[in-house]
């Protein structure tokens, strides 16, 4: 698995809001006034990609990965020698390191001010999510359909890859 194959993997975005409480008459012009005095400064999107793919680069390693991949191994194992206990068992904690990871790329959204970044993250992130679905890991009965994941998880970090390149 490839940082770029990992890539496209997040979740959720920061939304602003105004939560002022501040009911005055005079609250209003306030915020004009300061609205008009120091407008918000325009964000340089390459720096911010950069500095986001860095970030993406940091959290998606084969080290970070190779937690889930014993555990994938343990399963398949386990599930091959009729051992449900040791199955379900390494089945959840693949499912638990798989959503810490697409957790950190979720939150890493937040700091991305190119929608199209965004969107890649999101679509990196649920694509690592998918290690721990149930649906997917029931597909999971040979090392053979390991590969069939890495060819999923390519196909959704493309985005990002491209993104980042």
């Amino acid at each position: 698995m490839t940082v770029a194959i990992l890539a496209a993997l997040v979740g959720t975005s920061a939304a602003c809001g105004d939560s002022s409480d501040d009911k005055t008459a005079s609250a209003p012009t306030t915020a004009a006034t300061t609205a008009t005095a120091s407008p918000s400064p325009t964000v340089d999107l390459k720096a911010n990609t950069k500095q986001v793919c860095t970030k993406f680069e940091s959290i998606v390693t084969a080290d970070a990965f190779k937690p889930i991949g014993v555990q994938l191994g343990l399963m398949i194992q386990a599930r091959q020698s009729g051992n449900k206990a040791a199955e379900t068992a390494a089945a959840a904690k693949a499912k638990e390191l798989a959503d810490g990871i697409a957790k950190q790329i979720t939150d890493l959204k937040a700091e991305a001010a190119d929608p199209k970044v965004q969107a890649a993250l999101d679509k990196g992130a649920a694509a690592i999510q998918m290690f721990g679905s149930p649906d997917y890991l029931a597909k999971l009965n040979s090392t053979a359909d390991i590969n069939k994941l890495a060819t999923d998880l390519e196909a959704a970090g493309k985005d990002i890859d491209t993104l980042c390149a």
